[in-house]
Order: C-alpha cells, then sequence, then structure tokens
C-alpha cells in the first residue's frame, strides 16, 4: 500500500488496516516460534539418540627385562 493510499483513509479504516497487521505479525511470530521449537526438540532429540562411542583402549603388555646372571 503506498503512502498517499493510507493517507486518504479513513481512520476507522486505517485502525482496521493496522489491527489486520498486528495479527498478522503476531501469527507469523507465534509459527514461527513453534517451528523452532519443532527444530530445537528434533535436534535434541537425534543428539540423545547418537550418543558417542567410547574409544577401545589398545592392550597394554606389560614389558619383559631379563636379568643378567652374576
Amino acid at each position: 500500500m503506498q503512502p498517499s493510499e493510507i493517507e486518504e483513509m479513513y481512520y476507522y479504516e486505517y485502525w482496521y488496516y493496522v489491527q489486520n497487521l498486528q495479527e498478522y505479525i503476531k501469527a507469523k511470530n507465534k509459527q514461527t516460534s513453534e517451528q523452532s521449537e519443532q527444530q530445537e526438540k528434533q535436534s535434541a532429540a537425534m543428539r540423545s539418540q547418537t550418543s558417542p562411542k567410547m574409544p577401545k583402549v589398545p592392550s597394554m603388555k606389560a614389558p619383559t627385562f631379563k636379568m643378567p646372571k652374576l
């Protein structure tokens, strides 16, 4: 809507126009917040399902020493 069109509106038309814009913005904000909450829940679920695996510890062998004979 052009500024000249807004200036030519009656007060009640302008008031309804602003009210409609407010309702539209509130609905969009609610929709985006719900989508972000769903994405957070999905990412949290994915993180919990793919828990990191512990690496295998290599087997340690004790060193063997040969003692010299006296």
